[in-house]
């Protein structure tokens, strides 16, 4: 990554990172970054079997364990609106370590509350680190956002693939209370991260002609307020299908190494149509590219859903694994092509609607389920994903970036 002089009137002396141009150095360091860090973030699904069984609670609790994960994302508006105005590169530091050590224990939680602590914590970390690295990303990648994003959340994706797998073969090895292990790998990237980040600003010096948040919002009320229900509905498929999937092959017989392994190519699907999705919407649009990927998400994972297990299903799930994830870096964009003058923040907002949103969702698909099954659960949440269609088609497509 570049240098370039400190900004009069800073707040430090460090170098910060330089906007202007694409930075595939950058962009490459904080993908690597976001996949160590996300890599944690997809260990809770294979492990809720094992939880449920060990700690004897029912399918609506297990719900309520990811919604307090997800818990950390609410103030992620406000560690955006930080990130925006002071150099943060530490959160980027730290967060993969205290990540990892929260799910990595969560085999040798003793209780229901102790689980509820250590997702907590993980969650917390977790909406620490993805603002002010989310806007780095596009601050480093010149006029293609899109092309930064995607390669910035394809990292992450790659991560949440890698998770299902890594802890549902540590504890199928070595036993649910091994789960400790896993923590390791993090512990290194965050070494990793520090020795490449401790001389760049992770944001640059604010500046006095920046636009304040509430006058951005204001300015943008009307597309801010579709695009949160774009947001909102999407999430419905994804987050139920990222928490219950593994569950519900679980019921259906499969073994946990297996369900991981479904979950992972999910995730590996994810991480390609996170990758192809900001590049297609750098040529195509943003607004067409979004539609497209939700038309084709909601059959596609609902026909996986008619297939589970076999060939065919999990070919079928990868697909769907992908459109549904190439709108992420997408909606991202969006968010801070609305409010340039304040993109942590933006992305903290976002990142607030995609995680919090799912919050209720997680709890009334974990209670449909222990109603009528998870199947049907999963069903409906892929219909109600359908409904984002109209307010995307309502959001005027952005200006390209200068």
């Amino acid at each position: 990554m570049e240098q370039c002089p400190p900004e009069s009137g800073g707040l430090s002396k460090t170098p910060s990172i330089q906007e202007g141009k694409f930075d595939l150095a950058g962009v490459l360091t904080f993908a690597a970054a976001h996949m160590g860090h996300d890599t944690y973030t997809g260990f809770l699904a294979p492990l809720l079997p094992l939880l449920i069984a060990k700690l004897s609670i029912p399918i609506a609790a297990a719900g309520v364990l990811s919604a307090v994960f997800r818990a950390g994302s609410l103030a992620q508006p406000l560690l955006g609106a930080w990130a925006d105005r002071t150099d943060t590169r530490y959160f980027v530091i730290l967060t993969p370590t205290v990540t990892a050590l929260g799910m990595s224990l969560l085999g040798l939680a003793p209780s229901y509350m102790a689980v509820v602590v250590l997702l907590a914590v993980a969650g917390l970390s977790h909406g620490a680190f993805h603002p002010a690295s989310a806007a780095t990303v596009t601050r480093i990648s010149g006029r293609t956002w899109g092309k930064g994003s995607s390669i910035y959340m394809a990292g992450g994706k790659l991560g949440f693939t890698i998770g299902p797998l890594f802890i549902a073969s540590v504890v199928t090895w070595q036993g649910l209370e091994a789960s400790w292990m896993a923590a390791i790998p993090g512990i290194l990237v965050s070494l990793i991260l520090y020795r490449l980040l401790r001389n760049r600003r992770v944001t640059p010096v604010r500046k006095a002609t920046n636009p304040s948040v509430w006058k951005e919002i204001k300015e943008q009320k009307r597309s801010l307020l579709l695009l949160s229900g774009f947001v909102l509905f999407r999430s419905t498929a994804f987050i139920s299908f990222t928490t219950f999937y593994p569950t519900f092959l679980s019921e259906l017989g499969f073994t946990v190494l297996f369900a991981g392994f479904a979950m992972t190519l999910y995730q590996l699907g994810g991480a390609m149509g996170a990758l192809m999705g900001g590049f297609l919407s750098d040529v195509g649009g943003r607004r067409l590219m979004l539609v497209i990927s939700q038309l084709l998400a909601g059959p596609l994972l609902y026909m996986a859903l008619q297939r589970p297990g076999d060939t065919e299903g999990l070919l079928l799930l990868v697909l769907g694994g992908a459109m549904i994830s190439a709108a992420t870096p997408i909606q991202l964009i969006l968010f801070q092509q609305l409010m340039p003058g304040n993109r942590s923040t933006a992305a903290g907002i976002w990142s607030l609607l995609s995680f919090e949103g799912s919050v209720a969702t997680v709890i009334l698909i974990g209670v449909i389920a222990d109603w009528y099954g998870l199947g049907a659960a999963l069903g409906l949440s892929v219909l109600a994903s359908m409904l984002s269609i109209p307010f995307i088609l309502a959001v005027p497509e952005p200006d390209r970036v200068e």
